[in-house]
């Protein structure tokens, strides 16, 4: 017996019929590396079920010697696309030829095991059966990501349709015709539909006069920061109540002990420096940095400072309390779409007297690659983990 055709065997349980079967099912591929055409995968069912199960045991050999022409027949297909469908499954790692290119293929059994073989060998199908494995899990796992996204796409145009707000209706439309989603097959197309539709949902919450996120504003006032040189925003700013104003002051009384440990000792703290400090606090929280850039871009650098300030002393809440935050990724990602939540969580933690509350540990969540990771962009992360690990 040949030893360098003989193989490790499949695993247990496994036959030869479930791995024809298996064949069949990563056809797709995850890329177009990994694509099999329905030629090739024809082809090796064809040769795998003319095996004998004995034959794909722990060391025997297992292949076929069968003449082209014959399996072209069979198969009715031309000896031309028989080669062309052998070369295809070569490359991918299914097979390897073993004789001689334009020679008769041959092989012989003695005591019904194969002892010699110039033809066809499976070896590299069936030493491969965990890498067989592992890729229908990654498209699995992408099937069920772009499920996941394309519910995700269809409920967050549900819910623009809902504002009645006809401009964001008529955007919306720009982006996504028809609502249609079905025939999108690609992540990377959806995650970005649904950027764009969730950046659209921001928009109601703004006022229509001109507002923007001042770097030297030393006081907030819910919901906006007001322009100075704005006469509307001056008379709508007659009307505030002065106990919803933040400053720097206020806001490191809130934050927690670490929190409070990166800002200044010898000197009251100011904006530049909550912000600084909430950009550190966003490791802590599993807050990337991408992330951080686009709450500074839609709520301006100071609010979205409070933002992880707040978190991260609401990490520290007891388990029970409504506004424990036990993932400052969705905590933020909720403030981003509902800002108005940030001056009634900023108002309880000023209701809670100097010292009542002490800081408590928290475990932080487990990281995640994308920012407001859903089931989708967590079976996105498993596939990247998957195809990084089942590289030959």
């Amino acid at each position: 017996m040949s030893i360098s055709l003989a193989h490790d065997g499949l695993a247990p349980g496994v036959t030869h019929f479930s791995l024809a079967d298996l064949i069949e099912k990563i056809a797709p591929g995850t890329c177009r590396e990994e694509y099999l055409s329905a030629t090739a995968v024809r082809v090796l069912k064809h040769y795998i079920l003319g095996c004998r199960s004995s034959d794909f045991e722990r060391g025997k050999i297992c292949g076929v010697w069968e003449q082209p022409q014959t399996t072209g027949q069979a198969l009715r297909i031309s000896t031309k696309v028989l080669h062309n469908a052998e070369a295809e499954l070569e490359r991918g790692g299914f097979i390897e030829r073993t004789h001689v290119p334009h020679a008769r293929r041959t092989g012989q059994r003695r005591d019904g095991v194969i002892v010699s073989l110039a033809g066809i060998s499976l070896r590299p199908l069936i030493d491969g059966y965990a890498r067989w494995k592992a890729r229908l899990e990654a498209i699995e796992l992408h099937e069920r990501a772009v499920a996941s996204l394309r519910h995700e796409v269809v409920m967050l145009s549900r819910e623009i349709r809902a504002t009645q707000a006809a401009a964001l209706i008529e955007e919306a439309e720009r982006i996504l015709p028809r609502g249609r989603v079905s025939r999108i097959s690609s992540a990377e197309k959806l995650e970005a539909l649904k950027a764009m539709l969730e950046a659209l949902l921001v928009q109601p919450e703004l006022p229509s006069g001109d507002t923007k996120s001042s770097h030297r504003t030393e006081e907030i006032f819910a919901p906006n920061i007001l322009v100075k040189d704005s006469s509307k925003n001056r008379k709508r700013a007659t009307g505030v109540d002065r106990s919803d104003e933040v400053s720097p002051a206020i806001a490191a009384s809130l934050a927690s002990g670490d929190y409070r440990s990166l800002l200044p000792s010898d000197r009251q703290p100011s904006w530049p420096d909550i912000v600084d400090a909430s950009a550190i606090a966003c490791r802590w929280h599993n807050v990337s940095q991408p992330a951080w850039a686009e709450a500074c871009e839609r709520l301006g650098r100071e609010r979205a400072a409070l933002c992880i300030l707040v978190i991260d002393r609401n990490a520290r809440l007891p388990s029970d309390h409504r506004y424990r935050a036990r993932s400052g990724r969705k905590c933020l990602n909720g403030l981003l779409r509902n800002a108005s939540s940030l001056l009634p969580m900023i108002k309880a933690a000023k209701g809670y007297p100097e010292g009542s509350l002490p800081d408590r540990q928290f475990e932080p969540e487990v990281s995640a690659p994308r920012t407001g990771q859903s089931f989708a962009g967590a079976c996105l992360s498993a596939l990247a983990k998957l195809s990084g690990e089942v590289q030959p």
